[in-house]
């Protein structure tokens, strides 16, 4: 028997589970970082090219935040007393981040389109362009096209590469008040395996802010 469907947003299409369309999960809300040791940064194995642009970096030279650019989307996820902010469309998925006024809208697309739209930061080509999709109760991001950066530039991870051959997949899930943001990058140039890094978040009351970052302020402030 032939089922004719009726005509419905993107979002809604792409999160039939074969039992019937489901509302897409509601990541809506004003999040803050939890704990840092709930926090997770998988080990990473370099390339030989890897190991030398890591032992090559140089935070007072290399680090994109002394210029008020965001470095990765892990390094702007593990950033501690921000806000992100998340609104829902139809057809994209808004995050607004305090740090650096980073404001990231994300296209909603058919994951087996071929040529799926992609969207940028502009000013920010280090974390390359995104799409989206839902994939049951998880918002899924996929970005490629990156312009060489680091990973992170934090503590003993600072300066971990990142080339343009780089892809990374985020997955956004929420249970109650909490969200986990889990990211696998992967990196042939740099990384013999992928680096699979968790972050939470829980759900807060405070009031979204400007960040208002000059180069001139962020240069006083240590990478630590």
């Amino acid at each position: 028997m032939r089922i004719h469907l009726p005509s419905l947003p993107l979002w809604t299409l792409i999160v039939y589970s074969g039992n019937g369309f489901a509302q897409p999960p509601d990541l809506s809300g004003n999040w803050i970082r939890g704990s840092p040791t709930d926090s997770s940064f998988g080990e990473w194995y370099f390339t030989e090219e890897g190991q030398r642009a890591f032992d090559d970096y140089d935070f007072e030279r290399d680090d994109p935040a002394y210029g008020c650019i965001a470095a990765s989307w892990t390094r702007v996820w593990l950033n501690p007393n921000v806000l992100v902010q998340i609104t829902q469309a139809t057809d994209h998925v808004r995050l607004r981040y305090e740090w650096m006024d980073i404001d990231r809208r994300v296209p909603l697309i058919d994951p087996t389109s071929a040529d799926p739209e992609r969207a940028n930061i502009s000013g920010m080509p280090a974390v390359g362009h995104s799409m989206a999709w839902y994939d049951g109760d998880t918002l899924v991001i996929d970005t490629k096209d990156f312009a060489p950066g680091y990973i992170s530039t934090m503590g003993e991870r600072a300066g971990l590469p990142q080339s343009r051959r780089m892809r990374t997949v985020e997955r956004i899930r929420r249970v109650a008040n909490a969200l986990t943001i889990e990211t696998t990058h992967q990196d042939p140039t740099y990384y013999r395996k992928p680096i699979v890094v968790s972050v939470p978040y829980t759900l807060s009351d405070y009031e979204f802010l400007e960040y208002r970052c000059t180069p001139e302020e962020a240069s006083i402030v240590s990478p630590n």
